[in-house]
């Protein structure tokens, strides 16, 4: 981070700074006690030194009233250097078999604040009027100045924001710095190197081409600690763009402030239990792939634990829950580094669609549909143990057995709500082959639109056996003139069929009514089979190039669990079936599952009761043309209330997987979680009693807001408060 460090400071008496503060100029009625003044009303003692000469003011009487609000935009605006206090990384190395879990810890996880490292911070001369804000949220640590931070969060209304009271100097911040081991820094947009007149002053024209050409690829932005891979959320800030003037804005918006780059257990219990005591935002920030925002946050200070990247082979791994081979896998490891390393050792990992999205994320954490759900079940299922990171700033485990109501509701709850995880260790499977196919077809001066659908349609009759065959499928369907194809007209492509221990003459045999169909039809259609000893190469051959619309404000999902009863009833097939026709009329694409999890005997997590009963699921995009408040309004109106809800009206015991939904889902707390909902809010207050972790739409959500203004859509740039 910017190394800027400020003199006047004023933690013992609750406003975070320290020993040096300002002259201030104070009204007659104040009263002079020895080194300190007492203001009325205030109830705040400043201690008199000198003032920095970017405050001198000669001329002024002392008749200039302060507030407290003056006060802290002072503190808070105030540059004036001063050599850091010589502070070591506040930790401990401990064991690696000091844990409860039946495995031991990962290298990060070693390294952690206990409460003897809190007491060096106390003794020490350096620290010790800093140490409560480390403290753990059971500390016995009580001073005058902590006490009156507590009042000053409790009284708060939002969280602290750059220029409030209780927003760290940025001599703090370098205390902070100093203690994480130098991991802090400041976030600042990608797309600003574009901008000649931004607030960042980083212009570069050569750099600003390579971000505009690597734009819509998620790796330019995963591998940023505080990029939003959809900047409408962001308040669409500093895009990208060539020629930018100084009439074009590129401010920090929504992104987080700050953000600390993750590489033990210690750095984050420090920035839990700082952002606690402090009331600041805090955002938690994998690789960043979600599609509602909730990984930014303006002003907040951001957890980047993308680089937790260990992954550990278990073969004989045992419990009283489970007993096999398991993977131990950090917080960072994504999707195609557990593929490969299921390849390396002759196994099968559950992970999502995406490859680069990170495991021990928001996909664990939502519940995680994957290609191998009819099989092995839910990504959250897979999960036999986890470490965290509490709100209290403690380091524990969560299993079945130990902090079992915090593993049912970390597992399905969502991610950035309940705690932060630090590792899982996931159950792996035997190796399995795939035969995967790629097909599609579209209308044409033979192919009729009502002709079309009775292909479609014929594939739709076909999944509930597809579904029992224990296969997947990912398809797209588009409707040309909405896209703007001269001429309009439809498109099917399917993107694969996965076919899981299948060979490709079971797959043929088990396609072959559908095909039959689409040839007795007169449909031509295109189709590439390929048969993969393995899951991997499978994989990449078929989702790995599937583009995501990294960078785009062009679309905006949402989607609907379809229940596989809505195939068994003729009329409400129909209606089903309706509603996908309307879904592909009214976007620019609608993406398609079949799809049916492989249910646990025991279901031990808070994972959608929609997903155990589901046989498909619509992700419909829509088109965004205007991005003004009234465009994006318009759009939101549109996904709500004409696409989706012919869906909703279809499926009233289906649901919405939260990682993909319409930003407003109405009903979110039943479509997102159905009868777990109240548990899971019940289990939320228990271990996150101040509020600490907050997402958009997340569990005991309602009680903020993000004040952005009139946007036409909810973005993060605005201050979080209470309602």
């Amino acid at each position: 981070m910017a190394k800027r460090y400020i003199h006047c400071r004023l933690s013992e008496h609750g406003i975070v700074g320290a020993k040096l503060c300002l002259v201030v100029f104070l009204p007659p009625d104040s009263e002079e006690r020895g080194s300190h003044i007492f203001v009325p009303g205030h109830q705040l003692c400043v201690v008199i030194l000198h003032l920095p000469p970017l405050f001198q003011f000669s001329a002024m009487k002392p008749t200039i009233s302060l507030s407290l609000a003056t006060l802290g935009t002072i503190l808070a605006h105030a540059q004036y250097p001063s050599a850091l206090p010589d502070v070591a990384p506040a930790a401990a190395k401990l064991p690696a078999d000091s844990t409860d879990a039946e495995v031991s810890l990962l290298e990060p996880e070693t390294v952690q604040v206990t409460d003897e490292v809190i007491a060096n911070l106390v003794d020490s001369n350096e620290t010790a009027e800093y140490a409560d804000l480390f403290a753990f949220a059971d500390s016995t640590i009580s001073t005058p100045a902590a006490r009156k931070r507590d009042l000053l969060r409790r009284s708060s209304s939002c969280k602290t924001a750059p220029g409030d009271i209780l927003w760290p100097s940025d001599l703090v911040w370098g205390i902070f710095d100093l203690l994480t081991g130098n991991a802090l820094d400041d976030i600042v947009p990608l797309g600003s190197v574009c901008y000649p007149e931004s607030e960042f002053e980083n212009y570069d024209k050569a750099k600003c081409e390579e971000v505009m050409a690597s734009w819509s690829k998620d790796a330019l932005h995963y591998n940023d600690p505080g990029s939003a891979m959809f900047p409408i959320y962001s308040g669409m800030t500093c895009l990208p763009k060539a020629n930018a003037t100084a009439s074009d804005t590129c401010t920090l918006g929504g992104y987080s402030k700050l953000s600390l780059e993750v590489r033990s257990v210690a750095q984050i219990q420090l920035a839990v239990n700082f952002a606690r005591t402090l009331n600041l935002r805090l955002i938690i920030r994998n690789t960043g792939h979600d599609y509602n925002g909730r990984s930014i946050g303006k002003g907040a200070l951001s957890l980047w634990t993308h680089n937790l990247k260990d992954i550990i082979y278990i073969k004989n791994y045992k419990d009283s829950y489970y007993s096999g081979p398991v993977f131990h896998v950090g917080a960072g490891v994504q999707g195609f580094e557990l593929l490969q390393a299921g390849e390396k050792y002759g196994v099968s990992v559950t992970t999502g669609i995406c490859p680069t999205v990170g495991i021990a994320g928001g996909y664990i954490t939502g519940g995680g549909h994957s290609p191998l759900m009819q099989l092995f079940g839910m990504g959250a299922d897979q999960v036999v143990s986890m470490n965290v990171v509490t709100a209290s700033g403690r380091f524990i485990t969560v299993t079945p057995k130990l902090n079992s109501d915090l593993y049912w509701a970390m597992l399905g709850g969502g991610g950035g709500t309940f705690g932060i995880v630090t590792s899982v260790v996931m159950k792996v499977h035997p190796k399995i082959p795939v035969t995967a196919s790629v097909f599609n077809f579209t209308t044409s001066p033979t192919v009729s639109d009502v002709t079309f659908w009775k292909g479609v349609r014929a594939f739709w009759d076909e999944m509930p056996k597809y579904n029992a065959a224990k296969t997947y499928s990912f398809f797209q369907m588009m409707n040309m003139a909405n896209v703007g194809v001269p001429g309009g007209g439809y498109a099917f492509n399917m993107v694969p069929f996965f076919a899981t221990n299948k060979t490709v003459d079971e797959f043929n045999a088990l396609t072959k009514p559908f095909f039959d169909t689409l040839k007795s039809l007169g449909i031509p259609y295109q189709i590439e089979t390929k048969y993969y000893d393995s899951v991997y190469p499978a994989f990449q051959a078929t989702f790995a190039p599937q583009d995501q619309a990294i960078g785009s404000t062009s679309g905006t999902p949402g989607n609907r669990m379809l229940p596989s009863k809505n195939w068994e009833e003729e009329t409400l097939s129909n209606q089903t079936f309706d509603a996908i026709k309307h879904t592909v009329d009214n976007t620019i694409v609608t993406l398609m599952y079949h799809q049916m999890s492989q249910n646990p005997s025991q279901i031990i997590n808070s994972v959608n009761p929609a997903f155990r009963t589901e046989g498909g699921m619509v992700v419909a995009v829509n088109g965004v043309n205007d991005l003004s408040p009234r465009g994006l309004a318009d759009a939101g109106e549109k996904m709500t209330n004409v696409i989706m809800k012919p869906l909703r009206d279809a499926t009233p015991n289906g649901g919405t997987y939260g990682n993909e939904a319409d930003i407003s889902e109405p009903g979110w707390q039943q479509s997102f979680w159905g009868t777990n909902y109240d548990r899971l809010v019940s289990i939320k207050k228990k271990w996150d009693p101040t509020g600490l972790f907050y997402v958009y739409r997340g569990v005991g959500s309602e009680g903020w807001v993000v004040e952005d203004g009139d946007r036409g859509v909810q973005t993060q740039d605005g201050k979080l408060c209470r309602v």
